[in-house]
């Protein structure tokens, strides 16, 4: 794949393209937008674009156009040896940082490596690229001593810092940062591409996974999708019948059931105010969304969803997570499981 490839960013590829074209490439980069929605997949593509040593890529090295210009040069070839290896994660000028361990941190010891690793001259390419994703989980140590490296950046070197909580990155760092943002995809732009990619699927349930993922096509492309979006109305169901067998694994299951029961609630608040299904995202659980609909006022499930809201928003200081479901259980039996609801 090359910068070419990337579907529905093409502003974000064109500032790319520029930087290039204009031989100014900034040495810090802050790719901002939803998980899944491609930041990363761009970021590795124009790492490969400044070192690909094919004969079309590697703009501002192979004789890029004049400024401005949005030459298919402008590109990588994805076909030479560098290409390979940052495919691979295996050059010796590319690195790729991610958060590790039970606290899912990047810690100060992994910024030092870094640093080190950045200040020699590159080895085979001719820019050492380091992307950082989830740069939000820099703990304070790794955020104060990546931020002295952004004070002094070393020659031809350039981070790109991936985040879906851009406004959780030191400021300090964000102001050294060029921002480039993601936004999701249409999705009658993803519902096309993913008839294309995706073997026996008809046009309604490409629009249905466009619509679930909510724009972004790392989500859409996952094969567990739909299953992960039916477990998390089971545990909703359950929730309503003070059931515990539901209670989650662990952190990242619990953000993704929050996650899932924002899509579930705005449904049910949509069926509410219109009785409209073809606003619906989950049209294909149309009776399940007017079942528990019946059972509740509108303000209720308003006032719900502002409050899941707000537990999801806690879960970064590690909720215990029995309390975590009682209590949600308990308020959404408050809201949804009303007996005396008056029709409206």
């Amino acid at each position: 794949m090359a910068l070419k490839d990337i579907i529905g960013h093409e502003k974000a590829v064109k500032i790319l393209k520029g930087f290039i074209s204009r031989e100014r490439i900034p040495h810090a980069l802050l790719f901002a937008g939803d998980d899944g929605i491609g930041k990363r997949l761009t970021a590795l593509n124009f790492a490969k674009t400044l070192n690909c040593d094919g004969k079309d890529g590697g703009g501002l090295f192979a004789g890029a156009e004049a400024e401005g210009a949005d030459s298919e040069q402008t590109d990588c070839c994805d076909a030479c040896p560098t290409c390979h290896k940052i495919d691979k994660n295996s050059h010796p000028d590319f690195f790729d940082l991610s958060p590790e361990g039970d606290g899912g941190q990047i810690t100060v010891s992994v910024i030092r490596q870094l640093e080190e690793s950045m200040a020699y001259k590159a080895f085979e390419g001719k820019w050492k690229v380091a992307v950082i994703d989830h740069a939000d989980r820099l703990n304070q140590s790794a955020a104060n001593a990546f931020l002295q490296t952004l004070e002094e950046p070393f020659e031809n070197s350039i981070f790109i810092l991936i985040s879906s909580r851009p406004e959780l990155i030191l400021d300090t760092i964000r102001s050294r940062c060029q921002r480039i943002s993601f936004s999701p995809l249409p999705a009658e732009i993803m519902s096309s591409f993913l008839m294309g990619e995706i073997d026996d699927i008809d046009r309604n349930q490409s629009l249905l996974l466009s619509l679930l993922s909510g724009g972004r096509l790392g989500y859409a492309l996952n094969e567990d999708l739909l299953l992960q979006r039916d477990r998390s109305f089971e545990v909703l169901e359950q929730m309503l019948m003070a059931d515990e067998s539901g209670l989650w694994q662990d952190k990242a299951e619990m953000e993704e059931w929050f996650d899932w029961a924002q899509l579930w609630l705005r449904d049910i608040a949509v069926e509410k105010a219109t009785g409209r299904r073809d606003f619906l995202i989950n049209r294909d659980r149309e009776k399940d969304i007017t079942r528990i609909a019946e059972r509740t006022v509108l303000p209720d499930v308003l006032k719900l969803a502002r409050e899941l809201y707000n537990i999801r928003s806690r879960l970064q200081f590690n909720l215990n997570k029995q309390l975590t479901y009682n209590y949600s259980s308990l308020l959404i039996r408050k809201r949804l499981g009303r007996s005396d609801v008056r029709a409206q």
